[in-house]
Order: structure tokens, then sequence, then C-alpha cells
């Protein structure tokens, strides 16, 4: 009766929370089930599903093929003039769209390397030395065109805007 878990008289062994004598609860999983299969996720939690696809642990876009989004609006800063700017949840590396209702006669990005073609009306701005526009709101490209005495609208067409690897 003086024996421990282990068979030592007087010893200090002791049986943990499933029955093995000095076993540390190592029998438990994280959920405190004896012989349980539930683990700690990517996220920390216990017997959790992880992070969804795209997102982190914060929920949280990481994958702009998944999760990815981005909006685009116009605002008249002249009669010559217009600011094109964006909202996107990924750091923007370019974009492209179709410009009609103006003849325009500049365009300029933080990207650098803007570029347009007044017949066509075609805008694209990339970064040949991998600059990026950040990820939040923003100015996208500054627009010039000739003025109308008639007034004019400007109208935006096959919009892209991508991050980095095109996506």
């Amino acid at each position: 009766a003086d024996q421990d878990c282990a068979g030592v008289c007087f010893g200090d062994s002791a049986l943990d929370d499933c029955g093995v004598c000095d076993g540390g609860n190592a029998d438990q999983d994280c959920a405190g089930e004896c012989g349980g299969s539930a683990v700690v996720d990517e996220c920390g939690e216990c017997g959790g599903d992880g992070a969804a696809e795209g997102f982190d642990c914060a929920g949280g876009c990481v994958d702009s093929t998944v999760c990815g989004e981005a909006s685009i609006s116009i605002s008249a800063t002249s009669s010559t003039s217009a600011t094109v700017s964006y909202t996107s949840n990924f750091d923007v590396a370019g974009f492209q769209f179709a410009s009609s209702g103006v003849t325009l006669t500049g365009a300029s990005s933080d990207l650098g390397d803007t570029q347009f073609n007044p017949s066509t009306g075609i805008v694209i701005g990339f970064s040949f030395t991998g600059a990026s526009l950040p990820a939040g709101e923003g100015a996208l490209v500054e627009l010039t065109f000739d003025e109308s005495i008639d007034g004019s609208t400007l109208a935006l067409d096959d919009l892209i805007v991508s991050t980095f690897g095109g996506v």
C-alpha cells in the first residue's frame, strides 16, 4: 500500500489524467482528451481548420488570385484634366484601360512608365524597376486632354489593374 504507481515503495510517481504512471498527460490532445486526435492548427486554434484558402489567420487576403479586389473612380480636376483613383487590397504593379469621350494629351503615374495613345485612347502604366502603388487608396494616373467647347464626358472601358505577376 506504500508503493507508488511505478511500484517504488514510498516513491513519488503518480498517474496522470489519462491513467499513465508518470505520463505527464502526454497522451492528451490539445482538447484534453486522452488518446484524442485534435491538434493545434496554423492559427493556434485547437481542432481548427486553419486559415481559409487565400487568407491569413486574421482574415486578411494574402493571395490576390483568390480574393484580390480593386476599384477605379474618376474625378475631374479641371476642364482639361482628371484623376483616375484606385482602391485595392493589393499593391498595384500595372494598369491598362481604354478612354473615350476626350482626346488625351498626357498621362502620368507614380508607377513611372505610363504611356497613352491619343488616337485609340488606350492608357497603360507599369514600372520597369518593379515599383508599385501601395495597397489602399491613391491616384492611379493623372490624365490631361483637349478642352471641348461643347463639354465632354470621359469614360473608361476594358479596365485592367494588376499586382505583381500579372494577377
